[in-house]
């Protein structure tokens, strides 16, 4: 079972956002235990299982690169993971009190896969350049293997995420880029706007991970968040994973003067 520690000092904190701001990525190892991320990794096979036993193949890249979707609601693992007091901790900072999650999803780099492609991440490839200045997004890359070189680790062109747009076609290849080396357990903290793929695994074994998306508020997440939990599910959850969700915020109803949040399938006076 998942063991949540304390958050970052102010003084590490601090050094986490100089970086995301200037640098555009920031990795802090070993923030849960090998055991942790080897329990966590059993359950995403146990789930790839299922999803191609009920017909979902969530694959790309010559079919050698896998998504697992829609985990929060899947495990208690990640639910704990998902609100880790670390991460809550960076994506109040950097997005604002009111953060909320965009999605939260396994991505497995299989043997032989190849290179994930130069990209930014959601809503920037939504929107037209150039994008507008401060954060509206961020991804934590949780490491459930070790990360290495070889094994399709992610790399990140430092200082890209301050050009406000996405990379032209061939135009990241001959850039200096980064690559998040570090012990499984660990995290990868990204600028959303940083230009970032994941390498090729020239390995003969998978290369699991997490991607977890932080957004601003008003920026409309990339799954369905708000219907992961049931209601009955996300009674004796805490009140950060229900703002996480989606859960808090309020959309108003004029004709009533009404405010109302999200349920698992509608709508409820708040």
């Amino acid at each position: 079972m998942l063991q949540i520690r304390s958050a970052l000092d102010s003084e590490r904190l601090d050094r986490v956002e100089h970086d995301l701001r200037e640098v555009g990525f920031h990795i802090i190892e070993n923030v849960i235990t090998a055991e942790e991320a080897d329990e966590a990794r059993e359950a995403i096979w146990k789930f790839v299982e299922e999803d191609i036993a009920n017909g979902f193949d969530h694959s790309y890249g010559d079919g050698k690169i896998r998504r697992v979707w829609a985990i929060v609601g899947k495990s208690p693992i990640f639910r704990g993971l998902i609100q880790h007091p670390t991460v809550v901790a960076v994506w109040k900072r950097m997005l604002g009190e009111d953060v909320i999650a965009s999605t939260f999803t396994a991505n497995i780099v299989g043997p032989d896969a190849p290179d994930g492609g130069w990209h930014i991440d959601y809503p920037y490839w939504a929107m037209q350049a150039p994008f507008p200045a401060g954060s509206l997004t961020g991804q934590t890359v949780w490491m459930l293997d070790d990360f290495t070189e070889e094994n399709g680790a992610t790399a990140c062109i430092p200082g890209s995420h301050k050009t406000l747009r996405r990379p032209e076609l061939g135009e990241a290849e001959g850039l200096e880029s980064s690559v998040a080396v570090a012990p499984k357990g660990s995290i990868m903290f990204t600028n959303g706007a940083i230009w970032h793929q994941s390498r090729a695994n020239r390995t003969d074994t998978p290369r699991v991970g997490l991607l977890g998306m932080y957004n601003r508020s008003v920026i409309y997440p990339q799954e369905d968040m708000p219907r992961q939990l049931t209601d009955d599910e996300l009674a004796g959850e805490s009140d950060v994973l229900k703002q996480l969700l989606g859960r808090n915020i309020s959309f108003r109803d004029p004709d009533h003067g009404h405010n109302w949040h999200r349920t698992e399938s509608g709508f409820r006076q708040v």
